[in-house]
């Protein structure tokens, strides 16, 4: 054809590419995918620390309710407590997870909480007195009550998408149903 205009071939394939819309659908797959991957396994892990969290603070009112219900105490039952609050954590991993027990007797506002007994399990910090809230121990009113302190060291499975640990924390509070003030014989006294 002597009046048209021949394209060189590579030109003309690369029109043609261009033009093509059969590989599309793989392209934008492939940006999208890993955006919604890392949504999904984020989503999946915030689940996991927030259900960690409630089977953290059922755990220590289970823990706070068993003590509750005794008249006296000795470290022994208190670990069997612990033992118990430690199987509502199942499935998690009971490694990172410490309890703190102690009787707490307020005598009304303007006095100071006392920490009658404390015990603690698998390192957990001591309950002391400087570290009560007064404020939520007036709600309760003066008296005796039982308070746990529940710590778990959360970790994901999958630390690309949360990275770090998460150190939770919830406290429990109970008042003694068959006496005023529930003893612990062999518990450190004060604190």
């Amino acid at each position: 054809m002597p009046g048209a205009q021949s394209r060189p071939p590579c030109a003309a394939a690369a029109r043609r590419l261009l033009d093509s819309r059969e590989g599309a659908v793989a392209v934008e797959f492939a940006l999208i995918f890993p955006v919604m991957l890392t949504l999904f396994l984020g989503s999946f892990e915030v689940t996991n620390l927030l259900s960690a969290n409630l089977k953290m603070t059922a755990a220590a009112e289970t823990a706070a309710d068993l003590a509750a219900g005794a008249t006296s105490l000795t470290p022994a039952q208190i670990d069997s407590f612990g033992a118990a609050a430690t199987l509502v954590m199942t499935p998690l991993a009971p490694s990172g997870f410490k309890l703190a027990f102690a009787s707490i007797v307020y005598r009304g506002p303007g006095s100071t909480p006392l920490v009658a007994w404390h015990h603690e399990q698998n390192g957990a910090a001591p309950i002391t007195s400087r570290g009560l809230d007064g404020a939520t121990l007036e709600k309760l009113g003066s008296g005796s009550v039982i308070l746990v302190q529940a710590t778990y060291d959360y970790s994901s499975p999958l630390s690309f998408v949360l990275s770090k640990t998460y150190t939770l924390t919830d406290k429990a509070y109970d008042r003694p149903r068959y006496v005023e003030e529930v003893s612990c014989g062999g518990c450190p006294q004060g604190g």
